[in-house]
């Protein structure tokens, strides 16, 4: 009698196939969601470092004040504003013109703003020159001022040093 070869799989192999592309696909979904959860917060640490600079150019570039004040967990916002030691006004937002410079982190990368420590308050302005200060009224800057950025369990800082204004992510 002749034997028939039969070409093909049977299902335990396929079920089997199966099992392990199920398993592989569940751990790269996994690494990609930590990896994308990393590149929203380096993406939003930038974004206000960034929005930062730039106030810091506007003051430096008018010759008027410029700054951020920061609006912590829940809020999760930062304003950037022109001021006159008595009275502020939200600029335009160059990105999206029409509409003020108020950035949502929470709403655009997921992000919280947990902290914002700046001399005794949430703000920072920039006089002419560039340098930081609490508040157009107050006094520069005499220790680094620290914004700190979350999401789930990794965190990111901006700092803003005195004298010089230079603003780095850390």
């Amino acid at each position: 009698m002749k034997s028939i070869k039969r070409k093909g799989f049977t299902v335990v192999e396929l079920i089997i196939v199966l099992l392990v592309a199920g398993i592989l696909a569940a751990v790269a979904g996994a690494a990609i969601s930590r990896a994308m959860k990393g590149i929203q917060l380096s993406s939003a640490t930038d974004k206000l470092a960034s929005d930062l600079r730039y106030a810091q150019t506007l003051a430096q570039n008018t010759g008027t004040w410029y700054g951020a004040s920061f609006e912590v967990d829940p809020l999760n916002q930062y304003t950037i504003y022109t001021t006159t030691g008595t009275s502020d006004m939200v600029v335009e937002n160059p990105a999206k013109l029409g509409s003020f410079f108020i950035i949502n982190l929470y709403n655009d990368y997921g992000v919280k703003i947990i902290s914002a420590e700046i001399a005794s308050g949430k703000k920072v302005v920039f006089n002419p020159l560039g340098t930081p200060y609490n508040d157009k009224t107050g006094a520069a800057l005499t220790n680094e001022g620290v914004v700190t950025l979350a999401r789930d369990s990794a965190t990111r800082t901006v700092r803003i040093t005195p004298n010089t204004g230079r603003i780095y992510i850390q």
